[in-house]
């Protein structure tokens, strides 16, 4: 430019918005270049907001779904931000030619190739079980062998599902479905339905309770059994001895006190009622029968049911199963049935047979001329406890037997009066006398389904006893727990526990004893964190809700599946007919 000419500088075209801000429609410039509306109100917490999805393609809209709108929140109070979901306009765009001829090679593993049906395979988890048909009333069914439908097994498909769950974290164990001990018929009605964490919270103190009578007769205990170890087991015997599980309404000592008491009272035998305690416990259905007589209440069971038997490994994580016939001797019924009889007969032969402790009053359920064999020494303790202010409790307790311990510290500080002027004839001196209640552990297979991975034994047994406790108490939590609550009911002074286990693991028919240990009830109860004032509010909860109902029968049942109890009213004549009975 000449030096002297003056220079202009032209203004550029600003057009202007008079409806709001940003760039007019009319404006050539800016067409096609993408454009983010924003408000003056809006907090800016970043220049682009390049990750937020949009789901409309118009220019200036907003995200209109509740789902996506709920992802884009002002900082300043949870209002969407003005023109927030439009970085999708600003992403970079293929030409159809080109995303046409792009494609992905996979190079990810395909699923493995399904197996022929019925084959087995040996893996690190264990031996995947082979299926096989079951036919039943003319239905064909698929099973695993040693093991019910639908249940997982040691060694089966289930194992290498519980191995990768474990790896990965998911798990996907079939869940059990079991049956209800009881049939609900159309005819009752459901008036109550507690769960158990309700019953955890509950808790009670019963008090020190009262002797009102004592019948039978007790034999002294052999300590020889104390010194058993693995290598010196012994052979376990059968007896051919009757045993006793009367029902409360049979019990003629309960019937004679329950028409001198006058005021509100529960009758019960401690089978029972340590049942009814321990219900948080339990895994298995079971049922009791609940009769309402103005102010009194008869606590009982059914006639000829499972009640009394011992259940086997109920708490374990993967509990014995019903299986096919040929492994029928470790599925639940038979071990209940295997884990009775050997409770019998390893309580009577621990014990002294020259060595008696006799009581004035004889053996109240013994009639010569209708039991074949002779009663097993028993002494069936009546007491009686004060419920507080509502009502009282008496229960008809069991003592198994009696242990010579001389010059005992402990025995000088009990207050034995009442036993004192009920005893007869003693071998021993009533000072240097305790009382004790005797049951069996059983070991049935440690490698078959349902043994809780607990340890062999004859391996561990001697060396590491507290080990093989721990496990058992794992694996039997409701029935350690009522073993324990029916010695503390007793008065009992030890429980002493046999270590039982099967000579071969395929004949449940021969035992050996591998040893004895024994406890004090109250000690073991916080070993296995068992609260015997929660085991009382539990039974006092239950009571309550029956004093409130009318006169009539009622039926206290645990669901088979879930962890509630429920209460249901009963015509009077139910459980008359014989179908009931089994």
């Amino acid at each position: 430019m000449p030096i002297g000419e003056s220079s202009r500088f032209l203004l550029p075209s600003i057009s202007f918005n008079s409806d709001g801000w940003g760039p007019t429609p009319e404006s050539d410039e800016l067409t096609d270049v993408p454009y983010a509306p924003f408000s003056k109100s809006d907090r800016l917490g970043k220049i682009a907001d390049w990750t937020s999805p949009s789901d409309s393609s118009a220019q200036g809209a907003t995200v209109s779904s509740s789902s996506t709108r709920s992802k884009f929140k002002n900082a300043t109070g949870n209002v969407d931000s003005y023109g927030s979901g439009t970085a999708e306009r600003f992403l970079y765009t293929h030409a159809a030619e080109e995303e046409a001829s792009f494609s992905v090679v996979d190079r990810v593993a395909g699923p493995p190739k399904p197996r022929p049906y019925g084959s087995s395979r040996t893996t690190r988890g264990g031996r995947v079980g082979t299926q096989v048909s079951q036919r039943t009333d003319g239905k064909t069914s698929t099973a695993t062998r040693g093991r019910a439908v639908g249940q997982s097994g040691r060694g089966g498909m289930s194992n290498i599902r519980r191995n990768v769950g474990g790896k990965w974290g998911y798990s996907e164990k079939p869940t059990r479905l079991r049956d209800a001990s009881i049939t609900v018929q159309p005819d009752w009605t459901m008036l109550e339905e507690i769960e158990f964490n309700k019953l955890n919270k509950v808790s009670f103190d019963a008090g020190n309770p009262t002797d009102l009578a004592f019948h039978g007769t007790l034999n002294y205990v052999n300590k020889d059994f104390d010194r058993l170890t693995v290598k010196q087991e012994k052979i376990l015997q059968q007896f051919e001895k009757t045993f006793f599980n009367v029902t409360t309404a049979e019990d003629p000592v309960l019937m004679k006190i329950s028409k001198k008491i006058t005021k509100p009272a529960v009758f019960v035998t401690d089978k029972i009622l340590a049942t009814l305690m321990c219900a948080t416990r339990s895994v298995y259905p079971w049922d009791v029968v609940i009769t309402k007589e103005g102010e009194k209440l008869y606590i009982d069971k059914r006639p000829d049911s499972l009640f009394d038997f011992v259940t086997v490994n109920e708490n374990a994580i993967e509990p014995p199963v019903e299986g096919t016939e040929k492994e029928s001797i470790n599925s639940p019924g038979s071990l209940a049935q295997e884990g009775t009889e050997i409770n019998r007969n390893f309580s009577q032969q621990v014990l002294r047979e020259s060595e008696t402790c006799e009581f004035a009053k004889e053996n109240p359920f013994y009639d010569p001329a209708q039991d074949p064999f002779p009663p097993a020494p028993a002494l069936y303790r009546y007491r009686q406890w004060e419920m507080g202010e509502d009502f009282t409790l008496v229960v008809r307790t069991q003592l198994d037997a009696a242990v010579l311990q001389p010059k005992n510290p402990a025995l000088l500080k009990q207050d034995r009066t009442s036993i004192a002027e009920a005893l007869e004839d003693s071998k021993h001196p009533l000072s240097d006398t305790m009382f004790a209640t005797v049951h069996a552990l059983n070991e049935f297979d440690p490698k078959a389904v349902g043994a809780g991975g607990a340890p062999e034994w004859r391996q561990k047994l001697d060396a590491q006893r507290g080990a093989v406790m721990a496990s058992e108490i794992k694996n039997n939590a409701n029935k350690l727990a009522k073993w324990t609550v029916e010695s503390i009911l007793a008065g009992a002074d030890q429980l002493r526990i046999g270590f039982i286990s099967r000579t071969q693991p395929k004949d449940r028919n021969r035992h050996s004893i591998l040893g004895v240990g024994f406890y004090k009830p109250h000690d073991f109860a916080v070993q296995m964190n068992y609260n015997i004032k929660n085991g009382w509010g539990i039974f006092k909860t239950i009571v309550d809700l029956c004093m409130d109902m009318e006169d009539g029968k009622f039926v206290l049942a645990r669901d088979p599946n879930k962890p509630i109890i429920r209460l249901y009213q009963v015509p009077d004549n139910t459980f008359e007919d014989e179908e009931f009975d089994a």
